[in-house]
């Protein structure tokens, strides 16, 4: 009996690594190579927010916060959504994550039902439909060109699913 998942037989090794592995290949190699596969910046951390990091860790701002973000976050969040985009939003509408696939997923693994069916915008990024896969959908790729933006319209999605 394995102690692995038959999930896991659903998704196929990750792209993202093998670019990242590739490019550190090179790179070890000397070659002058810019990798942009694990979404890494190719600069330091600046230092406003090494400092500010310094700060909650010696003011003992160590500990759990709440899952969907403190509040002194999401009063952050609002502010620079009213700032630069000029929208208006109340804490209760804003919720923080660790990053977009991992919002997603959980979206995923909380609404999909076995077969449920997900359409993906492609381009897109390389473990989507993989998250799909395992919570249990399918992946439905509708391809978006340059002429469209790379967006989904209305159009190109009656075209292509229905």
């Amino acid at each position: 009996m394995s102690i692995i998942s038959d999930n896991l037989k659903r998704i196929k090794p990750s792209p993202t690594i093998a670019v990242t592995q590739k490019a550190r290949e090179l790179k070890a190699a000397g070659r002058d190579v810019i990798g942009l596969g694990a979404g890494e910046p190719d600069f330091d951390t600046p230092t406003n927010i090494k400092n500010a990091a310094v700060k909650a860790i010696r003011g003992g701002d160590t500990k759990y916060t709440a899952v969907d973000g403190t509040p002194a976050l999401k009063k952050a969040i609002i502010k620079k959504f009213k700032r630069e985009n000029n929208l208006k939003f109340s804490t209760e509408e804003i919720t923080v994550g660790t990053g977009g696939k991992q919002v997603l997923y959980n979206t995923f693994i909380a609404t999909l039902n076995k077969g449920d069916e997900v359409i993906i915008p492609a381009p897109f990024w390389v473990s989507y439909p993989d998250m799909v896969l395992l919570a249990g959908g399918k992946p439905k790729i509708v391809k978006c060109s340059e002429v469209e933006n790379f967006k989904l319209t209305s159009k190109k999605l009656k075209k292509s699913y229905f």
